[in-house]
């Protein structure tokens, strides 16, 4: 598994791919930080969700990398399909974690916030950018990793998917019918909701249990892509 992700890597710096998401999120927190005295949460909510959409943008063009011959005798090496998938998962977590942590601690070097970071506050950071970036990888692979990959506007269908979750909340008070549709999409507001206002955090029971919620709706999304997977793969 280990040379499979070496090969991916190199493969994904080799196509180039890397420069146009890369370049565009470390533009972005510069952007963000350009400032002195930012508040600290509302700023990593921003950040999270820049993550969402970088990370989508990267999954998809990781499992895009490879031919279709190339793929197959990849897999063939690989001796299982599945493995193939979560080799795939395993690369784009070794591309994910210098973003996330370029993201959670360049304010703190350059000493752009207001207040100080706290404990609670590096754990519902790391939290929050972990989340978002599991959000993408799950959107990401959904278009490009199963039948759906197929379909002419997949890229399009992922922009969708991100819209829709991103103002699923402001859906839900304009139209309350909508709640029993939306539970569907990645549930972004569980998780910015507490990062509003100023930098407190408190760690009460409905920020654990909506982070239970986060958690169970990321495990769930990960176990329903294997078998769609491997229904494309045939």
């Amino acid at each position: 598994m280990s040379a499979f992700i070496r090969y991916q890597l190199i493969s994904f710096v080799r196509s180039l791919k890397f420069i146009p998401p890369v370049v565009i999120f470390c533009a972005w927190v510069f952007i963000l930080y350009a400032y002195k005295n930012v508040p600290i949460l509302s700023s990593y909510a921003v950040s999270s969700i820049v993550m969402y959409l970088i990370m989508t943008w990267i999954t998809m063009s990781i499992f895009t990398l490879d031919e279709e011959s190339e793929k197959h005798i990849l897999i063939s090496h690989l001796r299982r399909k599945v493995s193939y998938l979560f080799g795939k998962w395993l690369t784009i977590l070794v591309i994910m974690i210098p973003l996330l942590l370029f993201a959670v601690f360049f304010p703190i070097i350059i000493e752009s916030f207001e207040g100080n970071m706290s404990v609670k506050l590096y754990i519902y950071t790391f939290y929050s950018h972990l989340v978002f970036s599991s959000f993408g990888i799950l959107v990401g692979t959904l278009f490009s990793a199963t039948k759906l990959a197929t379909k002419k506007y997949a890229w399009l269908s992922s922009v969708f998917i991100i819209v829709v979750s991103l103002s699923s909340k402001s859906i839900i008070e304009m139209m309350a019918f909508s709640k029993w549709i939306l539970w569907i999409f990645p549930p972004v507001f569980k998780v910015t909701d507490y990062m509003e206002g100023d930098s407190q955090l408190l760690l009460n029971k409905p920020i654990i249990f909506d982070s239970i919620f986060v958690v169970v709706y990321l495990i769930i999304g990960a176990v329903m892509l294997v078998p769609l997977f491997l229904n494309k793969e045939g």
